[in-house]
């Protein structure tokens, strides 16, 4: 190789090398705005690639233990976006902007080769909570609760007060069930 391009080279490599990472910083920046895109009816689109996000628990509260009518009889996997689970794990606390999917399993079988319990079952849906100050300023906490209709494309806010009125009394941090989630617990500073 002639000193020419190895001297072309050598002064390339560094700006492509540069404007590659350049570009993998954006597309993180422009990944993580859209985790809660709204439409112009303030609707939140249905959040994509959830489950690629920080997984930070899951419950199931069955029927069969609660007197045949548990009122949420499906597990929930708990999901939080990563820019929100970072501020989390810095700052202790939920920030404006921060997206939480529950994901509604049904309970399938209570036998496994493991042994008897509760195994999910079939996708029945998704809810979220978003968090934002500028949003939702007259809400507590600034929390607004979404539910999804079937396949939506995106999910009307839950006007209902039942969802905020639980989260108040019953969650241990800023509405949310940080109680059961040992993610958060074992991540908070």
């Amino acid at each position: 190789m002639s000193k020419f391009k190895k001297a072309l080279l050598g002064s390339i490599a560094p700006l492509l090398l540069g404007s590659m990472l350049g570009m993998a910083t954006q597309a993180v920046a422009s990944d993580e705005r859209f985790y809660g895109r709204f439409t112009a009816d303030n609707e939140l689109y249905t959040p994509r690639d959830y489950r690629t996000w920080v997984f930070i628990g899951a419950s199931v509260t069955p029927n069969d233990m609660n007197d045949g009518a548990a009122a949420f009889p499906e597990f929930h996997n708990v999901y939080l976006d990563p820019g929100s689970y970072a501020h989390w794990k810095k700052t202790g606390e939920f920030r404006s902007g921060s997206v939480i999917v529950k994901e509604l399993v049904s309970v399938g079988t209570k036998e496994a080769p493991s042994g008897n319990g509760y195994f999910p079952g079939e996708y029945g849906g998704i809810a979220a909570m978003v968090k934002n100050d500028k949003r939702y300023p007259d809400r507590p906490g600034n929390w607004a609760y979404f539910g999804f209709d079937g396949e939506s494309r995106h999910g009307a806010i839950q006007e209902d007060s039942a969802c905020s009125a639980c989260h108040q009394q019953n969650a241990a941090d800023d509405q949310v069930f940080t109680q059961f989630y040992p993610v958060l617990r074992a991540a908070k500073p």
